[in-house]
This record gives C-alpha cells, structure tokens and sequence, in this order.
C-alpha cells in the first residue's frame, strides 16, 4: 500500500490569482461561499490526482481549513482527513474521530491562557497595521489566532510576525509557535499538529503501508512531510523559494 498525505492550497490547488494568465485545461477543485469556482487544479496537478487514483495511492488531505472549508473541495477524497492543522481527524466516512478528539483537547486546555495572553499582547498591533484577527476554534476550544491583511500586505505581515514571535520566545514554556504564509500569519499549539496527526494514522491505519509520501508547498508542512518516507513540494512555493534563498555551501 502506498499512503500520500498532501497539504490542499497552494499544493493540490490555487486561487486563479496565482495562476498564469490564460492557462488553459482548469479544474474546479474548490467552491466559494457563493457557490461558484474559486480555486483549480492546474493540468499537472490534475494528471496527478488521477496518476494517485488509477494507481490506488491511498490520498489523504492534511489541511488547515475546518470542515466548513472542507466541504467546499470538489475532490473525491474517500479515505481519512486532517483538518484544522492536524487537530482534527475525519473517518472515511466522515464522522469526526474521537479518541483524537479526546486527546487533542486533553493537550489544549493547558494552553488556553498562553493563547489569550498572547492574543491580548498583539490585538492593538494588529489594528494598526490593519490586520484582521480570527480565533480559531477546533472541538469548541481556541486552538490558533491568525492576523489576516486584506491586502496581504508583506510588511504589515512581517511586523505582525516579528512581534508574535517576540513574544512567544518570552514566554517559550507557553507551548506555542508562529507560523507565517504569503497571506497571513498564525500563532497555534507548537507540539500538536499536522506532523502529531499523520504520525498518529501512519501507527494506528496504515502500519503496513509500504511506502508514505508527503506534498507540500510551505515550511509549516515540513513537520509532517518529515513524518513520511518521501516528500514533493511544487516549484515557486514558500519551501522552494526558501530554500533557494539560503545560499547554502555545498558539503
């Protein structure tokens, strides 16, 4: 058996907007609140999709979005899914597990007021570099913080960036980390995750699975694309343009 544990956005698909102008042969992948198309699979990433089908890879999302956003994906996927970050396990048919229920909110609630201080410390940053703040919820319970900037301004981003991080290395006993992307920037749990999650399903439903392999576009899929025997991640993402940015010596 062949398990494939892929990040959705900007990994399996995108918004239009980040796709070159005119490209022909699109797939809806994904609805918008309004019902209509709102991001594609490029031809290659659709003769993917089908190279996993026909070959009977076992396809499983490993995904930030909640299982409203969940359901607004097209894709046929039929085995399990991780939703929020890793906090949430779905069964193949669809019901929320909850043994991994009981056990992410058991690791939570210890963090809960490291998440309010450390929302309350930059709530009055946000504002002024116009940011909007979203708590995030998984099981009913406040897991991450994520500072939005309609214009996905990079430097109102960075300086976001700067302060949560300054403030979780302060009080780095609180358990949190920050993560960042093109669009926003998060603060969430540093050791309950998406890696914690695939990690989990690789020991209790595919033990035997011959070969894992990993897809993703951006640092915070490093964790669980290092749980998994391979890893692929599309050129032009956050990892790639990092990695291409380090001018490391060749050793």
């Amino acid at each position: 058996m062949i398990v494939a544990f892929s990040d959705l956005d900007d990994t399996l698909f995108q918004t239009r907007r980040k796709l070159p102008l005119g490209m022909d042969g699109l797939t809806p992948a994904t609805l918008g609140r309004d019902g209509q198309p709102h991001s594609f699979c490029t031809p290659a990433q659709s003769a993917l999709l089908a190279h996993f089908a026909s070959s009977g890879v076992t396809l499983i999302p490993v995904t930030g979005r909640d299982q409203a956003a969940m359901a607004r994906v097209t894709l046929p996927f039929t085995s399990w899914r991780i939703l929020d970050h890793g906090l949430t396990l779905l069964r193949p048919d669809g019901g929320v597990d909850l043994d991994w229920r009981t056990y992410v909110l058991t690791q939570l609630e210890p963090l809960q007021d490291a998440l309010a201080d450390c929302t309350a410390a930059v709530t009055g940053l946000a504002a002024e570099h116009g940011c909007r703040l979203t708590r995030h919820t998984a099981h009913g319970t406040h897991f991450m913080t994520v500072f939005k900037h309609p214009d996905a301004d990079a430097t109102q981003l960075e300086q976001m960036q700067l302060a949560l991080e300054k403030h979780v290395e302060r009080t780095y006993d609180s358990g949190l980390h920050v993560i960042a992307n093109a669009n926003n920037v998060s603060v969430l749990p540093r050791g309950l995750g998406k890696s914690e999650a695939v990690r989990h399903l690789r020991e209790t439903q595919f033990p035997h699975a011959t070969l894992t392999l990993a897809l993703g576009d951006s640092l915070s899929d490093l964790g669980f694309m290092n749980a998994c025997d391979l890893a692929i991640t599309p050129p032009g993402g956050q990892l790639l343009r990092t990695v291409t940015a380090a001018k490391l010596p060749q050793r």
